[in-house]
């Protein structure tokens, strides 16, 4: 116990350090460990979704979405990542099979590093990384990459969800 000298009040936490307002926030792991503790799946795209791709896209979002209502640096925000996003359904309708859709997805993967390299947080470095992992299937056929957009959106869905803020 100790007396606050701002309000010469009692004040049982048992150091200054303890007090309410000095308390440690709730921290975010490094996108490695998040990966390591949740398997991405190659299937997922090459095959098409299945509950376990349902559920990492759950964790993935939360995951993005910010720990504090009233802010979190840490997170993913949609205007970090409303350009790739936008160019990846558009890629999806034109088509991955014709050259102009080939094209800007071969671009995609420079497009999200340069996000990611503007604005490098914990939730982005995450996304960049799923990102990488499912873009190196993605290309294969018309099937892969809506398999690799339906992964995507369903992260979003559930960033969004758990509270992602434009």
């Amino acid at each position: 116990m100790y007396y606050d000298n701002n309000t010469k009040r009692k004040n049982f936490a048992s150091s200054p350090q303890q007090s309410s307002g000095n308390r440690k926030k709730e921290e975010r792991e490094a996108p490695d460990a998040f990966l390591s503790d949740n398997a991405f799946k190659q299937e997922w795209i090459t095959v098409g979704a299945d509950e376990g791709m349902i559920t990492f896209a759950d964790k993935a979002g939360k995951y993005m979405a910010p720990l504090h209502p009233n802010g979190d640096r840490e997170c993913l925000s949609k205007a970090q990542i409303r350009n790739v996003f936008g160019e990846i359904k558009r890629i999806q309708l034109k088509g991955i099979d014709k050259p102009e859709g080939r094209s800007a997805f071969l671009l995609l993967k420079p497009k999200v590093a340069y996000a990611e390299g503007r604005n490098r947080t914990k939730g982005l470095t995450l996304f960049k990384k799923i990102f990488d992992k499912g873009w190196q299937y993605a290309g294969k056929s018309q099937a892969t990459y809506n398999n690799f957009c339906a992964l995507l959106e369903a992260i979003l869905a559930y960033h969004k969800a758990y509270g992602g803020k434009d």
